[in-house]
């Protein structure tokens, strides 16, 4: 059976209809892929037509359009947007329960998206998310775009802000425009650097009129596109925006369990995570991957081991000698000591050796 669905023929007609170059070229790109396992001649004939029709040199069978055009600013004529696609992540995010369901429960609306619109529905197409910097909401947006293979589109829109505001209102349009224009994720970084209470009284009327513009957009976004927003300041946003959004996740500082599992996803052994995850409260996943990445650094300059570098960077008033103090108190072998530590096993053995000629 050949694996294109009644809903993207109809997608395909839609875009053809209505003019949308880039999406329907994607749309015809993602088609051929389909095709190519169960119908290769006619996967190769639909990417034969369509490398003559854009007139390019060749053709990436296995990565959706995005389109050339990208907006960019009439003075400076710098990019708007940052592009990426394929999106890839490396190490597999650890989240709270509640957020980890919520987010697989986003992708699973649009791998069964075609059950959905049979029932007059459709897949969420706008998240907020919002928390403290650092705890996984840029990385939360990635991760969407990888499972859902579509190209990540990030704006900042603390870095789009001008004094002149009509020149701001007008990126952020064609920012929007382009976005919904094909199948894409859009994250729109510092949400709250636009998106503010309307009755703040800092505000112009210029901004006011940009704001009920972002919520209109998000009201009439496509269902072929993903937008999210991410806020570090939800208490900031217009109580409108978050009536407007499909769906709202908070992000929030990991707890100590959720620590010790991304400590040990950075190979630190179990008894040192379980250490360090016990001494840390309301720190994020950006602090401690700052601390693991100098820690690393320090190690191969200074020629120490990682445990002890590591324990400098994220643990004031510690050293390697209370670690290994609190392991023996808590019953671990000299040996895994040792290896989680990576210490030699004789520096164990000596400070235990010191620690019981101390007692005497």
């Amino acid at each position: 059976m050949i694996n294109v669905t009644n809903e993207m023929l109809i997608d395909v007609v839609s875009d053809a209809l209505t003019g949308k170059r880039e999406s329907l070229l994607m749309r015809l790109r993602v088609m051929a892929k389909k095709l190519k396992k169960e119908s290769p001649e006619l996967a190769n004939k639909l990417e034969s037509l369509l490398l003559h029709t854009s007139g390019a040199v060749a053709i990436e069978r296995a990565q959706p359009l995005i389109p050339k055009a990208a907006p960019v600013d009439a003075d400076s004529r710098q990019k708007l947007l940052v592009e990426t696609y394929p999106v890839v992540i490396d190490v597999e995010p650890v989240w709270p329960s509640k957020t980890d369901v919520q987010l697989n429960r986003f992708v699973i609306e649009w791998e069964m998206k075609e059950r959905l619109y049979k029932e007059g529905l459709h897949p969420s197409r706008s998240l907020l998310m919002g928390g403290p910097p650092g705890v996984g909401k840029t990385l939360a947006a990635k991760w969407l775009a990888c499972k859902l293979d579509m190209p990540l589109l990030t704006l900042d829109l603390a870095s789009v802000m001008s004094s002149y505001l009509g020149k701001t209102g007008n990126n952020i349009k064609a920012v929007l425009n382009y976005a919904s224009s094909f199948p894409c994720v859009l994250l729109l970084d510092e949400f709250d650097a636009i998106a503010k209470k309307r009755d703040d009284a800092t505000d112009v009327g210029e901004l006011k009129r940009l704001v009920t513009v972002l919520l209109q957009a998000i009201d009439e976004w496509p269902n072929t596109s993903v937008l999210i927003a991410a806020t570090n300041h939800s208490e900031l946003l217009d109580p409108a925006a978050w009536r407007r959004f499909d769906r709202v996740i908070d992000f929030d500082y990991p707890t100590k369990d959720l620590i010790k599992r991304y400590l040990m996803s950075k190979n630190i052994g179990d008894d040192l995570a379980e250490y360090i995850s016990a001494r840390l409260d309301k720190v994020s996943y950006a602090v401690i991957e700052r601390a693991i990445n100098q820690a690393k650094r320090n190690s191969i300059i200074e020629n120490s081991p990682l445990s002890s570098s590591l324990i400098d960077e994220l643990l004031e008033d510690e050293s390697i000698e209370n670690v290994i103090r609190t392991m023996l108190a808590e019953d671990v072998s000299q040996r895994k000591i040792s290896r989680d530590l990576g210490i030699p096993r004789t520096q164990v053995s000596k400070f235990v050796k010191a620690e019981g000629e101390g007692n005497e």
